[in-house]
């Protein structure tokens, strides 16, 4: 059986067919095209949709990335954050408030890791900014992946790897 997972991509992105097929080889994915710049409670929103239909992941790209990261916390759910946004976004959201070392500790046990996924050569979310932020902010069950000569978009092959390995290791 399947995971069931939320995808989210980025900022006036979509999921491309490609990474939407390498998605689909493994999980039960849920990938609604999302408008953040219109939507200042996308948390809520989003909080709202992973109650109902119950995912046991999330990953995001960029924008996704953040939002990935805050509903891993919240709902004690893994997730794969692709270069995620989380100290440089251009939209202010609501978003819950974590205090650095001293999130709750079974937000994420074990099982329930935090993938960062982080692109070397990134300039659109300064990667440089992104490790510092992740420093200060640690979950204590986080892993940190770099890929020295990506940017911020993530080739196909980074992708299909990542999420490869996400489902070897964090399938129930």
């Amino acid at each position: 059986m399947n995971k069931k997972i939320l995808y989210l991509h980025g900022l006036d992105g979509s999921l491309s067919p490609e990474k939407k097929e390498v998605l689909e080889r493994y999980f039960e994915i849920t990938a609604p095209q999302l408008d953040y710049r219109n939507t200042p409670d996308m948390f809520a929103q989003l909080s709202g949709l992973f109650i109902s239909e119950k995912f046991n992941a999330v990953i995001g790209n960029s924008m996704g990335g953040c939002f990935a990261y805050y509903l891993s916390l919240k709902y004690s759910v893994p997730a794969l954050c692709f270069n995620p946004a989380l100290h440089f976004r251009p939209i202010h959201f609501d978003l819950p408030e974590l205090k650095p070392n001293n999130n709750p500790p079974n937000n994420n046990p074990p099982n329930n890791p935090i993938v960062f996924v982080l692109g070397g050569q990134d300039d659109t979310v300064p990667v440089i900014e992104s490790f510092a932020w992740i420093r200060q902010n640690p979950n204590p069950n986080f892993v940190l992946k770099w890929y020295n000569e990506m940017g911020h978009r993530v080739d196909i092959k980074t992708f299909e790897n990542e999420v490869r390995l996400f489902a070897e290791r964090y399938s129930e």
